[in-house]
């Protein structure tokens, strides 16, 4: 059987981007105040691609090693949108 793992930051009034999210702005107007708790930790992570690093705790950078083996990404409509597919 397959793992399921949720990943989300939300701000405390429900919002998970800023106003003017889009394609070229996936986390809107200010929205990266909502990650900044997340990217702010003691450990680097290189994204697989090598375009991306974030500093993020240690238990983060496990689970995000795990993510790399994933078959399948399930997100809502609008994340489906911006992203491009």
């Amino acid at each position: 059987m397959g793992k399921v793992i949720l990943d989300i930051t939300m701000s405390l009034d429900g919002f998970i981007a800023g106003p003017n999210d889009g394609p070229e702005r996936p986390l809107g107007d200010g929205g990266e105040r909502l990650f900044a708790w997340y990217f702010s930790g003691d450990t680097e992570f290189r994204m697989p691609s090598g375009t991306m690093t974030f500093k993020v705790s240690p238990a983060s950078a496990e689970v995000f090693q795990e993510v790399q083996t994933i078959g399948a990404l399930v997100t809502g409509r609008r994340t489906f949108d911006i992203a491009n597919a």
